[in-house]
């Protein structure tokens, strides 16, 4: 398969004793969870989440835990929270053993570990928080580093000019934590392996800033496997991951399975997210609340067992030119005439060149790190390089300097992982307030009617063509991306409805594709996905891709967009719908599909 071909490279893990837990040797044969027959309920609730929930997980067995349907796709956080304290369990595993049989009396707090990479769920603050501050940080000499931010006390000595207040931990995190010469040599060499398995080494004395989401979530896995857990679940561990980097993740967590020194690991997926082979569990969460457990071909007795991988690379070889229809494109939107980005002396963009035409559309890809993120806060001007490439960048026959950032904001629609977790989560934001956004661009519900303001910042005219029109669209886009379209009871969730609930309640799925709406409501020439699908079902990307594609109603011929993906299944055209592909490698950008004549 080619994404075994890609680990040829790896090592076999060593047996590093850092990883302390025993559970995979034949010495115990207690389990490492044990819910029988009990319901599991938010705290303060008398109602359950999860109802009648028998789940067992002994030491010889991978799991994987999975949703089917949206109505079941936010009841995985209730699974995992059942193990993490968030959520209540009655009624309680009895004694001896209790939910963690094989911890015994050991703290559960310290050795049962959560990393979450599914997007900022309901439990967040409820206000905005300027993401682009991270490109500001560089101009004020932030130059915090990766090693410095998830593994401070491995960092490397400080020069000597250095003030040690502002890099070292606190010294009372040092006397809580301390450890012998040891310890310590052990957890040194359990991080020369991470970080050389998970590709980090290169990249630790690198300032954070200059990183992509990819990078930062391998660190994540890292900083995790080195507090030492006996229990570590992993949500969504595959999201934003490129190619190489999801094949040397599952590899990694294949060798923690093999080695009896190593946690035990739990994964929760997506339905979407290809099922390793190695996994012999799964728990599928269904609609209603209940959760089927078993070996996984008992699982999917009558359909095919996901298997990796199901979707094919965007890093592969292009698709043939003869399949290729071009699109009849229109005037330039966004032409880069040689743009580049640096940070000291790392070099992220390199001469970039890139003209984006009305009625195109394409797919934007690159390996973690190679500048995606960055060019796109090219884009939207809110990277501060922007104003210094100003004479590169022409937006909307404009330089870029000539373009005040709200007004640029108005012409672009974009979904990223940065906006999707410093958006707003009020207690009083409901959908309405939230898609209504999208026709100022920014982040507050603005107008008697919460549809924005004209574009000279005063009020719409009440009853006005603009007004009405606006009106009309929200409620055209929530017809065609509510839930009428993806949930598996529509009728239990009309659009109407939908429309008038608060946006923080809703699940992480339904957030994003309300992010979507936001996105196209306003019409805006330029449309920028970023990691767009995270957190949605499947239902509820067949539903967006169907109103994306020609004739879907979601696009017209003056617009264009990019799809921002590590794979080819994830963007709503393919050649015959005239779709180009560019690619970032190194800094350096180039068209690949199809390839120039």
């Amino acid at each position: 398969m080619p994404w075994q071909r890609s680990l040829g490279a790896c090592r076999r893990l060593p047996r590093v004793p850092g990883l302390v837990s025993r559970v995979h040797t034949a010495a115990t044969a207690l389990p490492i969870i044990n819910i029988p027959h009990s319901s599991i309920y938010q705290l303060g609730d008398q109602q359950p989440v999860l109802r009648n929930v028998t789940w067992t997980v002994r030491p010889d067995e991978a799991w994987a835990v999975m949703s089917d349907g949206a109505a079941a796709s936010h009841l995985k956080d209730a699974l995992f929270g059942a193990l993490t304290g968030t959520h209540r369990i009655a009624p309680p595993p009895p004694p001896p053993g209790g939910l963690f049989p094989f911890l015994a009396d050991a703290d559960t707090h310290r050795y049962v570990q959560m990393v979450r990479f599914a997007h900022r769920g309901r439990a967040s603050g409820d206000g905005f928080y300027d993401f682009t501050a991270r490109y500001g940080a560089v101009r004020e000499a932030d130059r915090r580093t990766l090693r410095e931010t998830f593994f401070p006390d491995i960092a490397r000595p400080l020069h000597e000019l250095a003030v040690p207040e502002f890099h070292r931990p606190d010294e009372s995190v040092d006397q809580v934590h301390a450890q012998s010469a040891e310890e310590r040599a052990r957890k040194l060499e359990l991080f020369e392996m991470l970080t050389g398995w998970l590709r980090l080494k290169e990249l630790l004395d690198l300032p954070m800033i200059a990183l992509s989401n990819g990078q930062t979530r391998r660190a994540r896995i890292a900083q995790a496997l080195l507090a030492n857990p006996k229990l570590l679940l992993l949500d969504e561990p595959l999201t934003g991951l490129d190619f190489k980097s999801r094949g040397i993740l599952l590899k990694l967590l294949q060798e923690l399975k093999r080695t009896q020194s190593s946690p035990h690991v739990i994964m929760g997926l997506r339905a979407q997210d290809p099922l390793p082979d190695w996994t012999t569990h799964v728990a599928l969460i269904k609609d209603g609340g209940t959760v089927e457990t078993g070996k996984k071909e008992d699982v999917f007795p009558s359909r095919f067992t996901p298997a990796m991988p199901q979707a094919s690379s965007s890093s592969g070889p292009p698709s043939s030119n003869s399949s290729y229809r071009h699109r009849q494109h229109g005037s330039p939107l966004v032409d880069l005439a040689g743009v580049s980005v640096q940070y000291g002396p790392r070099t992220v963009l390199d001469s970039i060149q890139w003209t984006i035409h009305a009625n195109s559309r394409w797919h934007l890809i690159g390996e973690n790190g190679a500048g995606k993120t960055t060019l796109l806060a090219l884009l939207t001007g809110e990277h501060p390089q922007s104003y210094t490439q100003s004479a590169n960048l022409r937006l909307f026959d404009r330089e870029r300097a000539r373009w005040p950032t709200p007004l640029l904001h108005r012409r672009i629609g974009r979904v990223s992982p940065e906006l999707f977790n410093a958006f707003p989560r009020r207690h009083n934001l409901t959908v309405w307030d939230a898609v209504g956004t999208g026709f100022d661009g920014g982040f507050v519900p603005k107008g008697a009617r919460r549809v924005g303001l004209a574009a000279d910042g005063t009020p719409l005219a009440p009853g006005s063509q603009e007004e009405e029109w606006r009106v009309h669209r929200m409620r055209e886009v929530v017809r065609a991306l509510g839930p009428s379209r993806w949930h598996s009871h529509p009728d239990a969730l009309p659009d109407d409805a939908f429309l008038k609930q608060p946006f923080p309640s809703l699940t992480p799925g339904e957030q994003s594709i309300v992010l979507l709406m936001r996105a196209l409501v306003g019409a805006p020439p330029l449309v920028l996905l970023d990691e767009a699908w995270a957190g949605m079902d499947r239902a509820m990307v067949q539903a967006a891709h169907e109103y994306l594609r020609d004739g879907g109603g979601g696009l017209s011929e003056e617009q264009a967009c990019i799809v921002v993906s590590h794979w080819e299944e994830e963007v709503p055209w393919g050649p015959e719908q005239g779709v180009q592909r560019y690619r970032l490698d190194e800094g350096k950008g180039e068209r690949i599909f199809p390839e120039p004549r």
